[in-house]
């Protein structure tokens, strides 16, 4: 669930993108940057800290330290919210008029509310994820991003005669509606939760009380030593979710304005908005998943570290799952960018815009399976508390990114821009996997997960130009059905590789599902 709401999420932009068109959406993605740094402040990496935490103590049987995580960070977190939101407000006309275009100001005004339901937002869902109760994550993903697609489109459409400034401002409105319905969501299935463990908890540790004839639960977690724990993995977790979006507030501001004396403003805007929407939401659906996996896996694998295990089982199967999607995806970007652009954004853009957004999607399509690699091992070294190892590693490449961007936008434009971004997740996801795979922590089966898929990618293609090939000869002209047309014909071939060859393992997966269902259904009785 989590997965297709993520899914959503990154498909929200491409009729977003038909909406606004490109300058609408570089407004929408020059807010974006900040917004995300912020978000960074106001609890970004307290869910992975609270998932670490709670799953911890889980595995001893400290429930109180589980629920005490909870309630020692919310009030540092909504001070924090509080001033970024009231900051942003009063200071959007200044930030907007430094990253190059004014008419950003009122975007920031619609979306700054949000920033005041964040925090509660992560806390709960790392609550959730360390007890491995996955469903209300998802559910609270799914609602967010349902309300965001539903909601933010329609005022898009609404306020778009009054001008794309305001367009894009009604698209940000519903991502403040969303994470308010988010937070109820989570907030009652808390309480719920709760509830029913203070019930059950009790009665489960009756026969052990008659057995041992006295109880010896955890002594109490003091708070000042609980919040350092908290805290001090979540700097580690939150300087690295701020390292690319303070990146990208200083690449709207450098590359739009480099830009502008060739451009002109608007145009300036244009080509930033295809290289970070268009082009950044295809670049971004494949790494959700990734994403996705990598948080499933690390409470399992802080658990096994927390039992004196390594957690290499866990880890190898999400590497697994994760290149099995990222490559063929990378490879399909690569060869066909003119039908991907075509398909999704033919509405909204020019044919000029999209033959460049095309060329932007082919530079960066290698950069999918450097985020999925870069998120999967991020998750690892967080699991072993090497949180601050990517962080670094990140930081390097934001370095390599910004020292070449002015270098490669003077000489390729809005293309150079594009090398550059791809070159810093290649460093930081290169020396991020050499620093997990020195600890053993991947356990990574190269031949199924990477060869095979890859190998596989080469008949695949070839199915795709036959697909789209059949229906030009029917007579069928639109880029749309042959889109279709070829990615069906490629996903089944490549499926049905990867199955021969072994690479996917059908029945042990089946096996697996019926396990966890069996495990889920004999858990059901003792509650959440």
């Amino acid at each position: 669930m989590g997965i297709v709401a993520k899914l959503i999420g990154a498909l929200y932009r491409v009729p977003l993108t038909n909406i606004v068109g490109a300058e609408g959406m570089g407004l929408y993605q020059m807010v974006f940057p900040l917004y995300t740094v912020l978000l960074a402040f106001c609890g970004g990496g307290i869910t992975s800290a609270v998932t670490r935490v709670v799953a911890k103590y889980t595995a001893i049987g400290d429930d109180g330290a589980c629920l005490k995580a909870v309630r020692v960070v919310l009030l540092p977190l909504a001070a924090v919210s509080v001033a970024a939101a009231g900051g942003v407000a009063l200071l959007r006309n200044v930030i907007s008029g430094v990253q190059g275009n004014g008419d950003a100001g009122i975007a920031y005004l619609a979306i700054c509310p949000s920033l005041l339901f964040t925090g509660g937002i992560n806390v709960l869902r790392g609550y959730f994820q360390g007890r491995s109760i996955m469903l209300p994550s998802g559910v609270s993903q799914l609602v967010e991003q349902s309300v965001k697609l539903v909601l933010g489109l329609y005022l898009s459409r609404v306020l778009l005669p009054y001008g794309v400034k305001y367009a894009v401002a009604g698209a940000l409105v519903g991502v403040t509606a969303s994470e308010l319905l988010a937070l109820a969501y989570l907030a009652v299935r808390f309480f719920v939760t709760v509830k029913k463990r203070a019930r059950y908890l009790p009665l489960a540790a009756a026969p052990l009380a008659e057995t041992a004839q006295e109880l010896s639960p955890p002594q109490p977690i003091d708070t000042k030593p609980l919040l350092k724990e908290l805290f001090s993995f979540a700097l580690s977790v939150t300087l690295g979710s701020l390292v690319l979006p303070v990146t990208q507030i200083i690449d709207s501001a450098l590359v739009i304005n480099m830009l502008a004396p060739v451009e002109g403003r608007d145009g300036a805007t244009a080509a930033f908005g295809l290289l970070v929407g268009p082009v950044g939401t295809l670049i971004n659906m494949p790494t959700v998943v990734a994403l996705s996996v990598a948080v499933a896996t690390l409470p399992a694998v802080t658990s096994a570290v927390a039992r004196g295990e390594s957690g290499v089982d866990a880890a190898r199967g999400a590497a697994k799952l994760i290149l099995l999607f990222t490559v063929p995806v990378a490879v399909a970007f690569a060869a066909f960018p003119q039908y991907v652009c075509g398909a999704l954004y033919r509405r909204g853009l020019t044919a000029e815009q999209l033959d460049m957004a095309a060329q932007l999607l082919r530079i960066q399509s290698i950069g999918v399976l450097y985020i999925g690699i870069l998120q999967f091992v991020t998750t690892l070294l967080q699991a072993h508390n090497r949180a601050h190892v990517p962080v670094i590693n990140l930081l390097i490449g934001a370095c390599v990114k910004v020292g070449l961007t002015p270098i490669l936008v003077r000489a390729f434009g809005i293309a150079g821009a594009a090398c550059a971004t791809t070159a810093c997740y290649a460093v930081a996801a290169t020396l991020s996997a050499r620093s997990a795979s020195k600890m053993s922590a991947i356990g990574l089966d190269v031949k199924n997960a990477f060869i095979k898929p890859l190998v596989a990618t080469l008949p695949s293609a070839a199915a795709f130009i036959g697909g789209a090939a059949a229906l030009r000869a029917l007579g069928v002209t639109a880029v749309l059905w042959q889109a279709v047309a070829g990615g069906a014909a490629f996903a089944a071939v490549y499926a049905a590789i990867v199955v021969l060859t072994g690479a996917v393992d059908v029945r042990a997966a089946i096996a697996k599902l019926r396990t966890a269902r069996r495990s889920k259904a004999s858990g059901k009785s003792g509650g959440e």
